[in-house]
C-alpha cells in the first residue's frame, strides 16, 4: 500500500510499508521515468524489503516528476522519493508566460528547485562535512572499501549515489595491482540479507536433527494420470499432494506445529504452510492459512495463486507472515534428496526431492516403482525423535494413500 497526500494536485511517492517491522526499502528498478505520463494503478516501481520484492502501483494519474531516489537506493519507508503532478499544474509550470509573468515563473521555478532541494535533503546526510551521500551509497562503500570523499557523485548538489560508488568500486583497485584483479562483489541485498540473518540464527540456536524416509508415490501418480486421460482442465501437482499430506499430519501431530519459546512451547491451533519458493532475488515463503481446512482442489489453486504472486513480485505483508510448518521441494530441479534449514519461529521443515523409477523388493520379487526422498529438519528443543518419526510417517501413509 502507498500511503500519499495531495497539495495543490500533486501527489507524493512514498517509500511504503511491507511489513510491521520494516524500517526501509530499496528501489530495485523505475517502471516509468521521469516525465512520462502515469495512469493510477499502473505499475511505478519495483521495491525490495527485507523480505519481499513488491511491484508498486502508482497512487494517482499524471506526470512523473521530482524523482530523486535511484536504483539501488536504500530509504527509509514512509519517506517521500517522487511526484506525480496533474497535467493542469505540470503546464502551469512549464509555460512561458507574458513578459509580466516573468518574475512568477522565476518564483515558481525558484519553488521548485528548493523543494527538490529539500526533497532530496531528506534522502541524503551529511559525511564528513559537506559530503552528501545516500543511505545505499554508504552502506555499499563500507562493504567494498570505497573512500566516498574520492568519488564523484552524480545526485543533486553533488551527492553521491548507489551507481557512483559501484562505478568506482570497479575503477579503482589498490596501489600496484592492476584494475583486472579486482574482485567484484555484489552488495547484499535487503532479502539476502535476512535470509542470512535468519539461517545463522536457526543453525546456531536451534537443535536441528534430521529424518529421512522413502515414499513410494505409486498412488499419487496414478491419480494424476487419470486425471490427464479424463482430460481433467485442473490437475493436482505433486507438491500439492505434499502440502495435503503435510496439513492433515499436523492436524494429527499437532506438536510439530509448535514453536520453542523462553517460556515454553507455543501451540499453535492454526495449520499454515510455508511453501518456500526461490526467486533471483532470494528465497520467499508465502503461506497457506488454514491448510487443513482446504480439501485438494482448494489447496492445489491457493497454492497456485501464491506461487503466481511471488514470481510477480506482489506479495503482500499477510501472504508471507503466520507460518507454522514449511514445505520446501527441489524435485522439480532434479534433486534426489536434500537437508533444510528449519525457518525461524517454526520447529520443523520437510524437504523433499524428485519421483524417480527405483528398483525396489516387493513380495519377495523386484519392482521398478517411483519413489520420493522426504527430509524432516526438527528442533530438537520442541520436539522429540519418536514425535518426529511418527509424523514423518504419517505424511508418508497419507501419500502412498490419499485416501486415508
Amino acid at each position: 500500500m502507498i500511503f500519499f497526500d495531495e497539495v495543490h494536485l500533486a501527489t507524493h511517492v512514498i517509500m511504503p510499508v511491507l511489513g510491521v517491522a520494516q524500517q526501509t526499502g530499496t528501489l530495485l528498478k523505475w517502471l516509468k521515468t521521469e516525465g512520462q505520463s502515469i495512469t493510477k494503478g499502473e505499475p511505478l516501481m519495483e521495491i525490495e524489503s527485507d523480505k519481499a520484492t513488491v511491484e508498486i502501483e502508482a497512487p494517482a494519474s499524471g506526470i512523473l516528476t521530482q524523482v530523486i531516489a535511484k536504483v539501488g537506493d536504500e530509504v527509509p519507508v514512509g519517506q517521500r522519493i517522487a511526484l506525480i503532478l496533474a497535467t493542469g499544474e505540470r503546464a502551469a509550470v512549464d509555460s512561458k508566460p507574458p513578459a509580466p509573468a516573468v518574475d512568477t515563473d522565476t518564483t515558481v521555478a525558484s519553488a521548485v528547485r528548493a523543494a527538490k532541494a529539500r526533497l532530496f535533503a531528506a534522502s541524503v546526510a551529511p559525511v564528513g562535512g559537506q559530503l552528501l551521500a545516500s543511505p545505499a551509497a554508504r552502506r555499499i562503500a563500507k562493504e567494498k572499501g570505497v573512500n566516498l570523499a574520492a568519488v564523484k557523485g552524480s545526485g543533486p548538489e553533488g551527492s553521491v549515489l548507489a551507481d557512483d560508488v559501484m562505478r568506482a568500486s570497479i575503477t579503482e583497485a589498490p596501489q600496484g595491482i592492476a584494475s583486472a584483479s579486482t574482485e567484484e562483489v555484489t552488495p547484499l541485498t535487503p532479502m539476502r540479507r535476512i535470509v542470512g540473518a535468519r539461517m545463522t540464527q536457526s543453525k546456531q540456536t536451534a537443535p536441528h536433527f534430521y529424518l529421512s524416509m522413502e515414499i513410494d508415490m505409486s498412488v499419487v501418480e496414478k491419480s494424476r494420470n487419470v486425471q490427464k486421460d479424463r482430460g481433467d482442465e485442473f490437475i493436482p501437482s505433486i507438491n500439492d499432494f505434499i502440502l495435503l499430506a503435510c496439513a492433515r499430519a499436523l492436524k494429527t501431530f499437532p506438536a510439530m506445529n509448535s514453536s520453542y519459546t523462553e517460556r515454553g512451547i507455543k501451540l499453535t491451533a492454526d495449520i499454515n504452510l510455508g511453501i518456500a519458493v526461490a526467486l533471483d532475488e532470494g528465497l520467499v515463503v508465502p503461506v497457506l492459512r488454514n491448510a487443513d481446512r482446504l480439501n485438494l482442489a482448494e489447496l492445489a489453486q491457493h497454492s497456485r495463486q501464491l506461487a503466481a504472486k511471488a514470481q510477480s513480485k506482489k506479495l503482500l505483508p499477510l501472504d508471507y507472515e503466520g507460518g507454522t510448518f514449511t514445505v520446501s521441494n527441489l524435485g522439480m530441479l532434479g534433486v534426489d534428496s536434500f537437508v533444510a534449514i528449519i525457518n525461524p519461529p517454526q520447529c520443523a521443515i520437510l524437504a523433499v526431492g524428485r519421483v524417480a523409477p527405483r528398483i525396489v523388493a516387493d513380495n519377495g520379487m523386484f519392482a521398478i516403482k517411483p519413489l520420493m526422498t522426504a527430509t524432516l529438519s526438527a528442533d530438537h528443543r520442541a520436539v522429540d525423535g519418536a514425535i518426529a518419526a511418527r509424523f514423518l510417517q504419517e505424511v508418508k501413509k497419507r501419500l502412498e494413500d490419499p485416501e486415508v
